[in-house]
């Protein structure tokens, strides 16, 4: 069975010495010096010597070529490569991936400070309670978009906060419940994250201590 043997170099150092067999192909520490010199550049090497890998066929095709003659072997000298490849496609991917976020990171922020606002109006104006409970929201939605879970529970928070202006006291009983929970189990603890749990919950129970006392004295 026929067999070639490749020594890959630069003309100063030696990158590898491979056996190319009809199965396949090998890396060798020690092989005789090739007969044949072939300058290659050094992306084609890569591509060819994952051709030779993957193909069966074209490894016997390469070795019937090599081996006319007494030839039983090649020096590969690599060449730097005359120009840089660029993915233009999967740049073009990756540029508007990054433009995403920066807007949806600009988006979030806007949403962040409108929402401060109306949720600090809020505890005396019934409509601004609601909107800021829409904002919180709209938070949400793009912080499960950006695919950051610390973000997406303070916007389920921030959430909770617009139902205690609205007496929903409940529900937002069960979101802070449940968002310390998941804080407390995580993998990295966000002391931030936990003490905001704690704030709102304190927050929760004195405004329903206050809607519980409002009621006992119109009753």
């Amino acid at each position: 069975m026929k067999k070639l043997y490749i020594i890959l170099t630069d003309g100063i150092y030696c990158y590898g010495r491979y056996v190319i067999k009809r199965n396949n192909v090998k890396e060798f520490k020690s092989i005789s010096n090739g007969t044949e010199i072939l300058q290659l550049d050094s992306t084609f090497w890569h591509y060819l010597f994952k051709e030779l890998v993957i193909s069966c066929l074209y490894r016997q095709c390469f070795i019937l070529h090599w081996t006319l003659g007494d030839n039983n072997g090649i020096v590969i000298k690599l060449q730097p490569t005359s120009y840089d490849l660029i993915d233009y496609n999967w740049n073009e991917r990756i540029y508007l991936l990054v433009r995403e976020r920066c807007e949806l990171d600009h988006a979030l922020s806007w949403l962040s400070t409108l929402g401060g606002a109306f949720s600090a109006l809020g505890d005396y104006f019934a409509n601004c309670a609601e909107t800021a409970g829409k904002i919180s929201f709209h938070q949400l939605k793009l912080a499960l978009r950006l695919g950051d879970p610390s973000i997406a529970s303070r916007c389920r928070l921030y959430l909770s906060l617009s139902f205690i202006q609205k007496k929903r006291y409940k529900l937002a009983r069960r979101i802070i419940e449940t968002e310390y929970q998941i804080a407390k189990k995580t993998s990295i603890v966000d002391p931030r994250l936990i003490n905001m749990c704690r704030g709102i919950w304190s927050k929760l129970q004195y405004e329903h201590l206050v809607y519980k006392n409002r009621k006992k004295d119109i009753v």
